[in-house]
């Protein structure tokens, strides 16, 4: 499976899959201190539910003249939704998490990629009766930090002077015409974007929210940027994987806290943050069509 992320979509990245990340004007990928987001709501014109007994896997995309579809369990909906990553979200049955739904619908016209969280809002909302709030809660963080007094960053993070305007308008044009993205070629650096999977990342000209995003999502945890950092990077990174599989062998891999800090140069320090979070109050089984 490849998931592509275009805007400010939240998501879990360190899971068997490959990841790609095309990282478009003003996103972030993810960001401790973001809210959830509640409003504004869209409707779809039609939309049809169905309970999907045989598990069959259809990724979320959006077809021209902006027909949604997709075959999967709703949490990746609502997280994407309401803009928070799963682990910030409070009360989601079970499930949301296993039940997959196959997802048809059509919209008025083709949304732009800002607005189509707001089309999955309406529909949680108007078939699964979903009401939700937000709250801030103390929660366990990580802060990513400078790991070297005089600022110096490791072998595996550089900074790059790429342009990256012109890659992200012709990605966004693309997205919004519904085109699906090109698949990346092994071993190749990204063009303003990142490819990974459980044991690492190769990014190129990437903002650091990128890779505080990616590091968020294998840790489950937030992650806050207190590094002081801006512009856009190159970066190189591998280390064990951060959600290892039920006995799964020992990896050869440093951990992804000796890894942060010997590859790029910084560092993970545990701590606590009031962070906002999403509590579902209700949300129900749809009704089939």
């Amino acid at each position: 499976m490849q998931l592509n992320v275009l805007g400010r979509l939240p998501i879990r990245a360190a899971v068997a899959a490959t990841l790609v990340i095309t990282v478009t004007a003003g996103s972030r990928y993810t960001a401790a201190q973001a809210g959830p987001t509640l409003s504004p709501r869209l409707t779809f014109e039609v939309a049809s539910v169905k309970v999907n007994p045989s598990r069959t896997r259809t990724p979320m995309q959006w077809q021209p003249g902006g027909r949604f579809v997709m075959g999967l369990p709703i949490f990746s909906l609502i997280s994407i939704g309401y803009g928070v990553p799963e682990s910030r979200i409070v009360g989601m049955p079970e499930w949301a998490r296993t039940v997959f739904f196959d997802i048809n619908a059509k919209a008025d016209r083709q949304p732009s990629i800002e607005e189509r969280a707001a089309y999955y809002r309406g529909l949680l909302e108007d078939r699964f009766k979903a009401v939700m709030h937000t709250e801030s809660r103390e929660l366990p963080v990580y802060e990513l930090v400078l790991g070297r007094d005089d600022g110096r960053l490791g072998p595996g993070m550089r900074r790059s002077d790429v342009d990256c305007g012109p890659v992200i308008a012709a990605a966004r044009a693309r997205a919004e015409a519904g085109e699906r993205p090109a698949l990346p070629v092994q071993g190749q650096r990204p063009a303003c974007g990142a490819i990974g999977g459980p044991t690492g990342f190769i990014a190129g000209a990437v903002e650091l929210s990128v890779l505080v995003g990616m590091l968020a999502g294998g840790l489950d945890r937030p992650t806050i940027d207190r590094t002081g950092l801006t512009g856009r990077f190159d970066i190189d990174f591998k280390s064990a994987p951060m959600r290892a599989a039920p006995n799964a062998p020992a990896s050869d891999l440093p951990s992804v806290f000796t890894a942060v800090q010997e590859q790029l140069g910084l560092r993970l320090e545990p701590s606590t943050a009031p962070i906002p979070v999403l509590v579902i109050d209700r949300i129900e089984m749809p009704t089939e069509d």
